[in-house]
């Protein structure tokens, strides 16, 4: 006697095992074989005497009948259960084939991803708007989208944008670093222009949607990462200086490598006088998107003099450091004390990675963390010193440069970090704990910082 098999699949799986129907049979030897019933439910019964197909339309209620057909004809036949139902385990797109990912650096890099989250809203006389949270709704394939030149974000700048990161584990899984963290701020800016919040909910489901679409473009593991970038602007026409009535929620996203090239290599910085980020009651921290194009100058300024980028001083003085480019700077001086600029003047932004470091500084690495002033003298009596970000995580800072506005350098205020090279020990900790909780390659780290990690269901 033989032990025929029947097996039911109402849509392509990736099966781990196929649990039978075992039926023992009679003297009619009769065998069920396996059809796919994705577009077609297809029984084969095979018997001695003559060949029988049924083909019904793959419904629940189609399977579920045909089912039933089968064991009224076949009662007599029938003697033993089902064994457990079918498993299916979905997974993610693999990496897409024939990318030199090894090649990227923090950037679009010669690709298009395949998709994006876009949402139009209207936004009502108290200001505001219903954004939706529905994939079948708001994703669209990735390209250009309309715009008047009358549009508020054009003519006034009413836009904010984020940057956060989805990382590809071992395990198969991706996961998002604390995309939370992100929606509050956004929530936070958006207070300030008078743009509709985008509520936590919505923006982590957009964010899951962009990066579950776009699965092939995130990075094998340890060759970087897929990064989100979502933007709230004021997209509609008008000409009065007012709040947008319209506003756009949109995420696109890009395959990345480091911020800064090379790997853990310290960085050459070189802060300017007269030039300032941003000043007290201004929107210094908020991740607005007019904050960075004045930068531009200056950063090109030193980058022509062979530094890596531009540290801002503060506006009131010219004599504090408060950030370093687009990211957070901090200084690290003996006894386990390190230094950042506070948050409390306004004029810096409080980075996730800002405050995750500061987190795993104290918890990880038993250091007392200083939120205060830095002063450009104070420079010479720490021992190393790092800048992080979303896209520079943790990046070892070798030396600053202080120059006058005419680029002529002051050497009074000119600080080397060690050999000027190599990162310090405390920086290069700070960097392989948090890489370890991004990739997940450490369990106890896993465990205790699981809630700063969202993982990203297929």
């Amino acid at each position: 006697k033989r032990l025929p098999f029947l097996l039911f699949s109402t849509s392509p799986v990736t099966f781990q095992r196929r649990p039978p129907i075992i039926c023992n049979t009679s003297a009619r030897n009769s065998e069920y074989k396996y059809c796919n019933l994705s577009d077609f439910s297809c029984i084969r019964k095979k018997t001695n005497n003559k060949q029988q197909r049924t083909m019904m339309k793959s419904t629940s209620v189609g399977v579920s009948f045909l089912f039933h057909q089968f064991l009224r004809r076949n009662h007599h036949v029938v003697q033993a259960a089902t064994l457990p139902p079918l498993q299916t385990q979905q997974r993610h797109a693999e990496p897409k084939p024939g990318v030199d990912w090894d090649s990227f650096g923090f950037g679009l890099n010669g690709v298009k991803t395949d998709s994006m989250w876009l949402n139009k809203v209207v936004v009502d006389e108290n200001g505001e708007g219903e954004y939706s949270s529905s994939s079948e709704e708001c994703v669209a394939a990735f390209g250009n989208f309309e715009i008047s030149p009358c549009a508020t974000v054009l003519n006034y700048g009413q836009a904010l944008f984020e940057g956060l990161k989805a990382f590809r584990r071992d395990d198969g899984s991706i996961v998002m670093f604390r995309p939370e963290m992100n929606a509050r701020r956004m929530q936070n800016g958006a207070r300030r222009f008078l743009l509709p919040p985008v509520d936590t909910d919505t923006f982590v489901k957009a964010a899951d949607a962009v990066v579950r679409s776009n699965a092939r473009w995130v990075p094998p593991v340890g060759k970087g990462a897929l990064y989100l970038r979502p933007l709230l602007m004021g997209t509609g026409a008008d000409l009065g200086v007012k709040p947008s009535w319209e506003s756009t929620f949109c995420i696109y996203c890009s395959p990345v490598g480091n911020y800064f090239k090379g790997d853990l290599k310290a960085i050459r910085l070189q802060a300017v006088r007269g030039f300032s980020r941003a000043c007290k009651g201004g929107a210094g921290h908020v991740k607005a998107s007019g904050n960075y194009a004045p930068a531009f100058f200056s950063q090109r300024a030193v980058k022509k003099r062979g530094f890596d980028d531009v540290i801002c001083l503060d506006a009131a003085t010219g004599e504090h450091i408060e950030e370093a480019g687009a990211s957070n700077f901090f200084a690290v001086f003996p006894n386990n004390t390190i230094y950042t600029p506070s948050l409390d003047s306004e004029t810096i932004l409080p980075g996730i990675t800002r405050a995750s470091i500061i987190e795993l500084a104290e918890k990880e690495c038993g250091c007392t963390v200083v939120e205060g002033p830095i002063h450009l003298s104070d420079l010479k009596d720490a021992c190393e010193a790092f800048c992080c970000g979303t896209g520079a995580s943790v990046t070892p800072v070798g030396s600053i440069s202080v120059a006058h506005p005419d680029g002529s350098e002051d050497k009074e205020h000119g600080v080397v970090f060690g050999d000027g090279k190599t990162p310090g020990p405390l920086t290069k900790r700070l960097y392989d704990t948090l890489l370890k909780i991004q990739t997940g390659n450490d369990n106890d780290l896993n465990e205790r910082y699981s809630d700063w990690i969202h993982v990203v269901e297929p």
